[in-house]
């Protein structure tokens, strides 16, 4: 228990010296991203003791197939954003618009990753403090996709409003 705790400890420290820039400003999305990663991290720290007991009842294996999905649009999304972000530095700061890839179905495939991934998480050990972190962290999740909406209409104007118009927020298809 005493590892888990230092390694907890050690990865909260890591994701506020990630986002200390981003926790200056409400305006950005990374503030919100900061409580989003520390609400999957408590998260996880709930469940993680769980990962593997019952993996082949009907919620382990649901529990798995949004944990691969998740994985599998991260990679996507973040192979979009190295291909064609043509980022400054790093992989977040595009100096285009990507309508392309993952992107061409959905404009926020990184926050729909992580909310699925949340899913997973929560699915391993189902408890009311693992459902209000899950809540938790897709609340700034979402919060944290519409100031990055916000961003992006700043960054390129007209381009990215009539993008939102032939692409869904997060699940393709839908609405």
């Amino acid at each position: 228990m005493t590892l888990k705790i230092f390694i907890f400890a050690l990865l909260a420290l890591f994701i506020v010296l990630m986002f200390k820039r981003s926790l200056r400003s409400l305006r950005t999305h990374g503030f919100y991203m900061f409580f989003a990663f520390e609400a999957l991290l408590v998260l996880l720290f709930f469940n993680i003791d769980f990962l593997f007991e019952g993996a082949f009842s009907w919620y382990g294996m649901l529990s798995w197939v949004f944990l691969v999905v998740s994985a599998l649009l991260a990679l996507s999304g973040f192979y979009g954003l190295k291909k064609y972000g043509e980022p400054v530095e790093g992989w977040e700061e595009t100096t285009q618009l990507i309508d392309k890839g993952v992107f061409r179905y959905i404009r926020h495939p990184l926050y729909t990753s992580l909310s699925l991934l949340a899913i997973g998480i929560f699915l391993k050990h189902v408890t009311l403090p693992s459902f209000i972190m899950f809540f938790v962290a897709t609340s700034f999740l979402v919060t944290a996709s519409l100031v990055e909406e916000k961003e992006n209409v700043a960054k390129f104007g007209g381009t990215y409003r009539a993008y939102t118009q032939t692409s869904k927020r997060y699940i393709p298809f839908v609405f």
